[in-house]
């Protein structure tokens, strides 16, 4: 409760002008409640001009929230400016709430381009969707939203951040999306070359090779082995030589 004669006008006009320049993100008004207060302070305060400047400060934060009508000043007036329990993902948890800052933050690492959607808004449905799949907020809820963050302050790969942003990745997709579906295209192909490397190489495992007595094996040092060739690296590059003995069953690349 704001007591009338406590409020020292000049100190006010400075924190309503200081608040005016910072553009306050939603997120951050819902979780400092700031919005109450100053509409608290509008309806208390005396100084017309303060009055206000209160009322225009309400005006911009509302314009923030979804489907806010900046026309009906009646409306900006008389409810909170911070919250909208009207959106499906509304929350007051404040675990839930910091999580969502952590997203913007992360969606927001390299700026946002012009034309994007509402960072704050994305955010907010993909920690919801997040929620909503897994019914609390302990271990399972924690990894998930750290490993969106993850991929998401990732600076080698925009393409995901450029994807959610511009709406080609709902935030439903992104929420339920594996750590493979969201890394960058270059570290998937890395992936697919290295899982075809590994197959080929479990293949040694059924097929013995070409016999040969020339080669020593490390371990017990008999001259019974065998060897294959694969190539594993480039077209270019020359093929991998694999050896197995037929004694010990040792293996080791040539």
């Amino acid at each position: 409760m704001i007591n009338k004669s406590e409020i020292n006008e000049s100190t006010t006009r400075t924190l309503l002008i200081r608040l005016e320049e910072l553009h306050v993100p939603l997120m951050v008004l819902q979780r400092t409640g700031i919005g109450k207060t100053v509409n608290e302070l509008r309806r208390t305060i005396t100084n017309e001009n303060l009055a206000t400047m209160t009322k225009n400060l309400l005006k911009n934060w509302k314009k923030l929230l979804p489907n806010s009508s900046v026309k009906d000043n009646k409306s900006t007036t008389s409810q909170s400016t911070i919250s909208n329990s009207n959106v499906p993902w509304y929350t007051t948890d404040n675990a839930r709430l910091k999580s969502r800052e952590l997203l913007v933050n992360a969606l927001s690492i390299n700026g946002i381009p012009e034309g994007s959607n509402d960072p704050e808004e994305l955010c907010a449905r993909i920690e919801d969707a997040i929620f909503k799949e897994l019914k609390d907020t302990k271990i399972q809820y924690g990894r998930r939203i750290r490993s969106r963050i993850f991929n998401l302050r990732d600076l080698k790969n925009p393409d995901l951040r450029t994807k959610v942003l511009a709406g080609i990745i709902t935030p439903e997709q992104l929420a339920v999306m594996t750590s493979e579906e969201m890394i960058s295209d270059t570290l998937k192909k890395e992936c697919d070359k290295f899982k075809e490397i590994t197959h080929r190489e479990s293949l040694l495992g059924v097929d013995d090779g070409i016999g040969c007595d020339l080669i020593q094996c490390e371990q017990c040092k008999k001259n019974n082995c065998s060897y294959s060739e694969l190539q594993t690296l480039s077209g270019d590059e020359p093929m991998t030589l694999f050896v197995l003995c037929r004694n010990c069953g040792h293996r080791w690349r040539g």
